[in-house]
């Protein structure tokens, strides 16, 4: 025999429907802002890494470059032909090139020494995290005055064992540029979160 409802029981089992439904609704409501926080992270993280990867290759291919007597001036604007948008690159971008040397005479005997130096691009973004410091003739591809002797030439903060046989020289390349959050997660800066306003690689040959 078939069980019939009533109209009392038809009732109660709407209203435990709906109320089921209705609780649904506020689980979702709860969960959503978490399930959208993660998701922009994820898209906000992989155009980090990606826009990461891009400054890397760039630091290398500077790096290349001058390593094979490419003047530094000319490989600044092999740079920013480069570029995906060379009319902003000077604003965005900007690009350190070292060329240290391992002195073999003078004051800086056996130490490390800037020998040329030229940047080009956005000097406002950064500068260079290598500690030392002089003045760099345009005329001789920026070359130091007196790189054996003067002695705010040395650099100290380079990773140790490079150019260790007197005399050789070490191709250095830094690059910095504006990160342009994607996500409307740019904006958890002004909460201390840390999303990046400018991302920055090295490359030594």
């Amino acid at each position: 025999m078939t069980p019939t409802l009533t109209p009392c029981r038809d009732a109660r089992a709407l209203a435990r429907l709906a109320s089921s439904r209705g609780q649904s609704i506020v689980e979702f409501a709860i969960c959503l802002p978490l399930l959208l926080l993660v998701t922009l992270g994820v898209i906000e993280m992989s155009n980090a890494l990606m826009s990461q990867h891009v400054i890397t290759k760039v630091a290398r291919e500077g790096s290349n470059m001058i390593s094979r007597e490419t003047e530094l001036v000319d490989a600044g604007t092999a740079l920013q032909n480069m570029s995906a948008n060379p009319g902003t690159f000077n604003a965005r971008t900007l690009v350190i090139f070292s060329v240290l040397m391992r002195s073999q005479t003078g004051t800086n005997t056996g130490q490390l020494v800037l020998y040329q130096r030229y940047q080009v691009g956005n000097g406002g973004l950064g500068g260079s995290r290598l500690n030392g410091s002089g003045s760099f003739t345009a005329a001789n591809d920026y070359t130091a005055a007196n790189p054996n002797n003067t002695t705010s030439l040395r650099v100290t903060n380079a990773p140790t064992g490079i150019a260790s046989v007197p005399g050789g020289l070490i191709y250095v390349t830094e690059v910095y540029t504006s990160y342009d959050s994607m996500t409307p997660l740019g904006n958890l800066r002004d909460y201390n979160i840390p999303v990046p306003n400018v991302l920055y690689s090295i490359a030594y040959f």
